[in-house]
């Protein structure tokens, strides 16, 4: 797919809601996702009670948020069946939620694996 920086900047300035249901509708197709990662590994914000692992449907979309708190970090695409199938159950599993497309100023829905799996239709265990 392959956001151009028009489309980045227009994506980013829609409500919280709009985004949301981008990513609902772009899973809803099994179309792939994207999460930032580093020499650590996958980038979680911690936001007090929550650890939370940011979600994108577009690879320029993850890396343009980076901004200078993760610029050594890099967009890592997963596949939509291997998120389904092991990143929800482990995330679950582990207490982490999903900071659903969030946009430069880091606001966003945050969902538990469960209700993202729910809203998008899938069934893990």
């Amino acid at each position: 797919m392959g956001f151009d920086s028009q489309q980045i900047e227009t994506f980013f300035r829609l409500q919280t809601n709009s985004r949301y249901d981008a990513i609902m509708s772009h899973c809803k197709q099994q179309k792939d996702l994207w999460v930032l990662h580093d020499e650590d590994g996958c980038i979680l914000v911690d936001l007090g009670k929550d650890k939370v692992l940011p979600i994108w449907h577009d690879q320029e979309l993850a890396n343009q948020w980076r901004g200078s708190e993760y610029e050594k970090s890099q967009a890592l695409h997963i596949k939509f069946t291997d998120f389904v199938e092991k990143w929800l159950p482990g995330m679950a599993k582990d207490g982490f939620n999903l900071g659903i497309a969030p946009n430069l100023a880091g606001e966003g829905i945050v969902v538990s694996p469960e209700e993202f799996a729910t809203d998008i239709g899938v069934k893990f265990s």
